[in-house]
């Protein structure tokens, strides 16, 4: 299956966390991994950065790194332009989605993606299918 990686996830790989969480979180990965084809945009990766920092006290540096070591050699990063605005903007009035998940949906439709990897409920909203960890 062709799979959108949102920001929670990496953030969530990038972040300590107790030993069992980090085990679940890395054993989504994994699978994610071995079992489908993955894509993000810059939005997310952009998200990542930022969320880790202020959220949780990542440097940029340490997050960048995680980036290119951990995401960039497994994960595509799809082009966001304006036809995925146009979309996105119908999104947000439509769902009332946030503007950057609105974009991630447009991305989805444009690139013909089946699911998003993320924690986000929001998503649920607009139908496409959420993967997500199993406790």
């Amino acid at each position: 299956m062709k799979v959108f990686v949102d920001a929670s996830l990496l953030v969530y790989l990038n972040v300590k966390m107790p030993e069992d969480e980090a085990r679940l979180v890395e054993d989504f990965w994994l699978e994610l991994l071995l079992n489908h084809l993955l894509y993000t945009n810059i939005l997310v990766l952009d998200e990542t950065i930022y969320v880790s920092k202020r959220k949780y006290d990542v440097s940029f540096k340490d997050t960048i790194d995680f980036i290119d070591r951990a995401v960039l050699p497994y994960v595509d990063v799809l082009p966001v332009g304006l036809s995925e605005y146009l979309r996105s903007r119908e999104l947000v009035v439509k769902y009332g989605l946030k503007p950057s998940d609105s974009i991630h949906v447009a991305t989805i439709e444009s690139h013909g993606l089946q699911a998003i990897a993320t924690e986000d409920e929001d998503f649920d909203k607009v139908g496409v299918k959420r993967l997500w960890i199993r406790k």
